[in-house]
């Protein structure tokens, strides 16, 4: 049942989170841009870590896995094969890059970041469809049981 409240809530803050970058920060004076943009952080580094646990309840309660660590839960999901190799790495960086975010402040790092929050949402998304059709499929295999 966390998983599929936490898949709602992920839903929800990635359009919140699109929202946020569908922003043209370039028309508003330098403050107003900053602003905006350390919204747009905030808005990735909650929902890397909403997608990440929505995850762990995913494979807790549809697989039987228990990970605990961010990085563990990543791995385990494309050992089930709901993720390829290149996603895998992209959300390994994403998980590196909140870290990064939250530990080391470099003006250069903290501009990256921001590039590539565009290509983490469309990542995110994708991860919670493969989980909402994972889920789906699992809840249609069940009725066919009963």
């Amino acid at each position: 049942m966390r998983f599929k409240n936490s898949l709602k809530e992920l839903k929800k803050a990635l359009q919140n989170f699109e929202e946020s970058l569908n922003i043209n920060v370039s028309i508003y004076p330098e403050n107003i841009k900053d602003s905006i943009e350390s919204g747009q952080i905030q808005k990735f580094e909650f929902n890397i870590e909403l997608l990440w646990k929505t995850i762990k309840f995913f494979l807790f309660e549809e697989e039987g896995i228990d990970e605990g660590s961010p990085k563990g839960v990543i791995k385990k999901c494309f050992n089930l094969g709901l993720l390829d190799y290149e996603d895998f790495e992209n959300l390994i960086r994403m998980i590196d890059d909140r870290n990064y975010l939250s530990h080391v402040y470099k003006k250069e790092m903290y501009q990256g970041i921001l590039k590539r929050l565009p290509v983490y949402l469309k990542l995110m998304k994708e991860v919670a469809i493969v989980l909402d059709q994972r889920d789906r499929k699992v809840g249609e295999a069940d009725k066919k049981i009963d």
